[in-house]
Parts: structure tokens; C-alpha cells; sequence
């Protein structure tokens, strides 16, 4: 028995001085805490119902070299969202919001604790001629208004993919077949939702140049097909199949940078709705033009411009589009919710019913909206910069049958100053001003517009 036993531990031994000499693991992730407070974002100053709340949240990234060109790389998320609608995302815990267990709220002495959630998982391999990616992994293409993976320090949405991919290089350009199992309902075969994606990409560190095509095929079996909860008074009667195309353009010189991407969505839903079948036809397009401050100059400017279809009730086709959640604007159009009815159509992506304008993250997006945003940022110091920006938007359709409803969503004013103390620390203070169009109103029940402002502070570290 003690010979087995001196046996054993000698492997142990054995074992784990290999692995320390085989394998490294690499650590980075970063904390954030933020605070927000929208004073009106009901538009209604008899009937405000403002909102307030704050956040944290962890993130660790490790990455294990297993071998030359081999690593396993993993995503934990600590004190994340445990709000039905927002478990799946990088939001974070509501300060005072985790709840208390069983305690009363008047006498608790104690916060819940939040368990930890693992995002991502995925093996990559490197080799001469390129790069695989097994596993569930992070998905990102131009300027994200599409697939989006969350990279910013105040980013609260990621997109993840359960795939099998590999990234072939030549020189400046890449391309990349992947197959991905998007959902399965079960261990049996013929329940699942799949993409089917290629990726073209070009870039030119030399000369700043950019360009890319990514198209996504979705397609469900009939038993998959979710998405009657998505339109009212329809029903599942085939398999879902739709297509995504986009396309990216950038080019940088040293006093003008600019970036454009278009997306098209189309195909078939497989719902009807009173005898008719409902299929896509939905498109965006958002552009970004940069002019940054030469040599000791403290000015810098911007302009963000875009459109997003918007769905029209009198169709059998759907044509509304919606951004990610991710690519922001301004501090409180577009993304937090307001008014009182969906007039940017983008409710499809709201799957909590229970969360409304006065209780809901800033979960809205872009959708049903053209829109045009000028900035201009002051560098008052090395670690102080100030931005302005203005933004003013219009409906692109009609989302009621009220003809007579204007689409001038109004124009927003927003104030950030930008502090960043150290390396990998910033602490951003903004304040919005939103001074809502007619749009807000429709014609049928007249809703208010009342002037809308919030605040925010959040400070982000990276590590």
C-alpha cells in the first residue's frame, strides 16, 4: 500500500512540474462602476416617473497557452445582471438592487450574493496559414452597428458565437468561413438554429486603409422558430431563414479620418399574420468622419450620421432595423427608453414585458431614425478633455396608423468631460438636455414632449 501510495505522489509531482513548465495562464479584464439618473423619461412633466440606479461590474479574461500557437481563452463576469431580459450581457449588478435574501428590506444588514458567469470559452489554434476558433467566442465586424462585441470600457452588450471558424491571412487581407449553432432546444436532432457566415476583410496599416463583407445566413427548423413572441398575432408556420449582408469602408490620414457601414436584412420570418406571410426587408447605414487636433492643436471635431428602416404597419413585410445596442449616439436618444409608445419600433428587442421607460437599463437602440451628430472635444489638459455634442433625428416611417404624426424627434444637447488620472483609468461626467420634436406626439392620443435631461458618472478601469 505504501508503495502504491509513494508511486502516486511521485506522478503528482511529476505531473505538475510539467504542467508549470508547459502551460501559462495570461490575466487582463477590468472594473466598472457607473451611476444614472433620466429626470423625464416618460416626456410627461405631470407624470415624470424619473428614474435613478447604479452599477458595477468584473470581467477576467484568462488565456491559457496550452501549447506553441495553442490557447483556451475564457470570459468571467462577476456581479452581473440578474434582471430578467438582462441576464446575458455585460450590464452589471444594481447597486442596492441584488436583493437581500430572505431578510426584510428594513432591517437586512446584508447584500445577496451574485454568482459568476462564464460568457465565453473557445480554443484557438495559430498556424502558417492562419487561425481557428472553436467554441463560444466574440464577434465583431467594422464599426459594430451590427455584430458588436463589446470591447469599450462602458460597453454593456456583447455578441457571442457558439462556432467553428478559421481565419486564413494573405498579406493585408483575411477571410474567414464559420459555422455556428446559434440555438438548440434540445439534445435531439433537427431542433436547432444555425448561421452560416463568411467574412472578407482588408486592412493597411501603412496607408490606413480598410474594407470588409460579412454575410450571415440564419436558418431554424420549424420547431426553433421563436419569433412569433416578437410580432403581435402571429403564428409560427415554417422555419426561420434570413440573410445579413454588411459592408465596411475606413480610411485614416493625419487630418481627416472617416468610417461608413451598410447592412441589409432580408428574407423569411416563416410567421403569418392573418393569412399572410411575413417576411424581412430591413437596411442601415451609419458613417463617421473624424478631424483630429494637429500637433498642439486643442480642438478635434466629429460627425456621426445614419439611418435605420423603420417597420410600417400598412405592410405584410417587416423593414425594421435595428443598431446594437452597443453603438451610442447620444447620452439619452436612442438610448434610454421614452415616451410613451414604441415610436422607433425596436420593442422587439425589449423581451422583458415587465420593464418599461421609468425601469428599464439603457437597453434602447437605433431603429426607425435618421439622425445627424456634430461633436467637438477640448483637450483642457493631458488628463482632462471636454466633449460637446448635438444631435437632432426624425422618424424615417409612420409606427402608427395616426397619418398626421410628425417625424421630428427633437434635437439633444450632451456634455461629457473626460478625465483620465493614470494608464487604463478614465472617469467620464456627462449631463444630456433633450428637447423632444412632434414626433413624440401621435396624432390619436396626443402624448406629451416635455424637455427630458439626465446625468451620468462612471468611471472604468482596464487591466
Amino acid at each position: 500500500m505504501r508503495i502504491i501510495s509513494n508511486i502516486f505522489l511521485f506522478l503528482v509531482v511529476a505531473t505538475s512540474g510539467l504542467s508549470a513548465s508547459a502551460i501559462s495562464i495570461d490575466w487582463s479584464g477590468g472594473y466598472r462602476i457607473e451611476f444614472h439618473d433620466v429626470n423625464t423619461p416618460t416626456l410627461d412633466s405631470n407624470n415624470p416617473d424619473p428614474k435613478s440606479y447604479g452599477l458595477q461590474y468584473l470581467f477576467l479574461n484568462s488565456k491559457i497557452v496550452a501549447s506553441d500557437g495553442i490557447n483556451i481563452v475564457a470570459r468571467f463576469d462577476i456581479m452581473g445582471s440578474q434582471t430578467p431580459g438582462y441576464e446575458n450581457s455585460q450590464l452589471g449588478s444594481i447597486i442596492g438592487g441584488s436583493g437581500i435574501g430572505t431578510d426584510p428590506r428594513t432591517t437586512s444588514q446584508h447584500q445577496q450574493s451574485t454568482g459568476v458567469n462564464v460568457s465565453q470559452l473557445y480554443l484557438n489554434a495559430n498556424t502558417e496559414f492562419g487561425s481557428l476558433i472553436a467554441g463560444r467566442a466574440p464577434f465583431e465586424f467594422g464599426m459594430g452597428i451590427t455584430h458588436n462585441a463589446g470591447l469599450g470600457p462602458f460597453d454593456h452588450w456583447y455578441d457571442t458565437r457558439d462556432s467553428v471558424g478559421y481565419k486564413f491571412y494573405v498579406d493585408n487581407i483575411s477571410f474567414m468561413p464559420m459555422l455556428s449553432r446559434v440555438s438548440q432546444r434540445d439534445y435531439g436532432r433537427g431542433v436547432t438554429m444555425n448561421d452560416e457566415t463568411f467574412v472578407f476583410e482588408y486592412k493597411n496599416k501603412d496607408n490606413g486603409a480598410e474594407a470588409g463583407v460579412v454575410q450571415q445566413i440564419r436558418k431554424s427548423s420549424f420547431e426553433s422558430n421563436d419569433a412569433s413572441g416578437a410580432v403581435s398575432g402571429s403564428t409560427v408556420v415554417s422555419a426561420w431563414s434570413t440573410k445579413t449582408i454588411n459592408l465596411y469602408l475606413g480610411r485614416s490620414w493625419e487630418s481627416f479620418k472617416f468610417k461608413m457601414e451598410a447592412s441589409f436584412l432580408t428574407g423569411e420570418t416563416g410567421l403569418m399574420v392573418a393569412g399572410e406571410n411575413i417576411n424581412v426587408n430591413a437596411y442601415a447605414v451609419a458613417a463617421e468622419l473624424m478631424f483630429p487636433a494637429l500637433n498642439e492643436a486643442k480642438w478635434d471635431y466629429g460627425l456621426k450620421l445614419g439611418y435605420a428602416s423603420g417597420d410600417n404597419p400598412t405592410t405584410t413585410v417587416y423593414e425594421g432595423y435595428q443598431f446594437d445596442r452597443n453603438y451610442d449616439v447620444a447620452m439619452l436618444m436612442f438610448n434610454h427608453r421614452m415616451g410613451r409608445a414604441d415610436f422607433l419600433t425596436t420593442g422587439i428587442t425589449h423581451t422583458n414585458p415587465g420593464l418599461t421607460v421609468s425601469n428599464s437599463a439603457d437597453d434602447e437602440s437605433i431603429g426607425n431614425a435618421v439622425y445627424f451628430a456634430p461633436s467637438a472635444k477640448y483637450a483642457w489638459n493631458e488628463k482632462l478633455d471636454i466633449r460637446t455634442t448635438l444631435v437632432y433625428a426624425q422618424l424615417v416611417t409612420n409606427p402608427t396608423l395616426s397619418l398626421d404624426t410628425s417625424k421630428d424627434l427633437g434635437t439633444e444637447l450632451d456634455i461629457e468631460l473626460i478625465y483620465k488620472p493614470r494608464e487604463r483609468v478614465i472617469w467620464s461626467n456627462g449631463i444630456g438636455v433633450l428637447v423632444p420634436g412632434q414626433a413624440w406626439k401621435d396624432g390619436a392620443t396626443d402624448f406629451e414632449n416635455s424637455t427630458n435631461f439626465g446625468i451620468s458618472t462612471k468611471a472604468a478601469i482596464t487591466f
